[in-house]
């Protein structure tokens, strides 16, 4: 079985009314950007990672895309500072889902995300994340 599909099982198990993660003190905000492979432009990124259970987090993607705003939210498994990271994420009416996965090297994420479709997964593009720089 591939990462892909034990991801995609993971998350048709989680109930429907997976809510956004709320940014908290133990959230992490992470900040980047990512290309899709169908405009070929480089887009910013925020996604905010509220812990779940152990190396599991709850997340949220902001981002804009064909001139909206878009949130899309969902889960990851792995470590947001060394190795790797995946997981799924749906748009806001829950009718198309994408995997993300990659890995951090030097607290910089790099990876690829896919749209699953009837069980097929197509890739649509990269992306890069790293931890906020705070202000103040």
């Amino acid at each position: 079985m591939t990462p892909a599909a034990i991801v995609l099982i993971a998350a048709l198990a989680l109930p429907a009314s997976v809510q956004p993660a709320a940014e908290t003190e133990s959230s992490r905000t992470l900040t980047g950007n990512f290309m899709s492979g169908f405009q070929d432009k480089v887009k910013p990124l925020r996604a905010i990672f509220t812990p779940a259970d152990g190396s599991e987090w709850n997340v949220v993607f902001y981002f804009r895309f064909n001139g909206q705003d878009h949130e899309y939210t969902g889960t990851a498994q792995g470590d947001l500072e060394q190795g790797e990271l995946s997981g799924v994420v749906k748009n806001e009416g829950g009718r198309r889902t994408f995997t993300f996965q990659g890995e951090f090297d030097q607290g910089v994420f790099k990876g690829k995300h896919a749209e699953l479709r009837s069980g097929d997964e197509r890739e649509t593009g990269t992306l890069t994340l790293e931890r906020a720089k705070r202000r103040g």
